[in-house]
């Protein structure tokens, strides 16, 4: 008999333990509760910054796809030129920095993308010497960009600009009937930029007729004056 009591007891015992553990657990939950909640009933506690994983879920980073197969000529200095296509068939070039080799790309030589049927290039930022002859016999070359952070180079609605902006360097030969536009800061126009660029629609410059008369125009560049031209945006 006094077994059972004794069981009794500590059953009791062992609820009471329980139930106050329960109890305290819940009291604390209400207390953070209240801790972060403001008089108005707003929840006020602090969200933990995202993993890594968290931050970047959704996002995308895109590299650029360089192309690949185009011929190079190292210059022994760690500096190379692109000198011709070699086995890259894409029509739309995008110049590497490096060469597979890896020399830094500074230069496109002179015909480089003659008679390919290359339709836009684009320039990297590592390029310093480019000319009109750099894309002479490309005649189906209709767009030229220039990446960004190029110092010695720019492009303006597909054309290729000096760095400041203010010399139009070359119009690619293969630019069709469309509208072309010229920037208000052109200064200069190098001679034989519009060269062989027979398929101008309309030209538009997109300063005034006063401030066209002080651009300068170098010779070669008949393709201009048969185009047809206006003013204005």
């Amino acid at each position: 008999m006094k077994t059972w009591k004794m069981l009794l007891c500590l059953l009791l015992l062992c609820g009471i333990i329980c139930g106050c553990a329960v109890v305290g657990a819940e009291a604390q939950a209400v207390e953070e509760n209240e801790e972060n909640t403001d008089e108005n009933g707003a929840d006020t506690s602090e969200t933990p910054p995202p993993t890594q994983e968290e931050s970047t879920e959704g996002s995308v980073t895109l590299s650029p796809t360089y192309s690949e197969g185009l011929a190079f000529r190292s210059n022994g200095d760690g500096t190379c030129a692109v000198s011709g296509v070699g086995s890259c068939t894409s029509t739309c070039i995008l110049i590497p920095p490096q060469s597979p080799a890896g020399d830094t790309v500074i230069e496109v030589l002179p015909y480089a993308f003659s008679g390919s049927i290359v339709g836009a290039i684009e320039i990297p930022a590592t390029v310093t010497t480019l000319s009109t002859a750099s894309f002479a016999g490309c005649a189906r070359l209709r767009v030229l960009r220039v990446a960004v952070g190029n110092a010695h180079f720019s492009e303006y609605d597909g054309v290729l600009y000096s760095a400041d902006g203010g010399t139009l360097l070359y119009c690619p030969q293969g630019r069709g009937s469309g509208e072309l536009r010229l920037h208000s800061g052109l200064r200069r126009i190098a001679a034989g930029a519009f060269a062989n660029c027979t398929g101008l629609g309309t030209v538009i410059y997109q300063g005034s007729t006063a401030a066209w008369h002080g651009v300068i125009v170098g010779d070669d560049n008949d393709a201009l004056y048969t185009a047809g031209f206006r003013f204005g945006g």
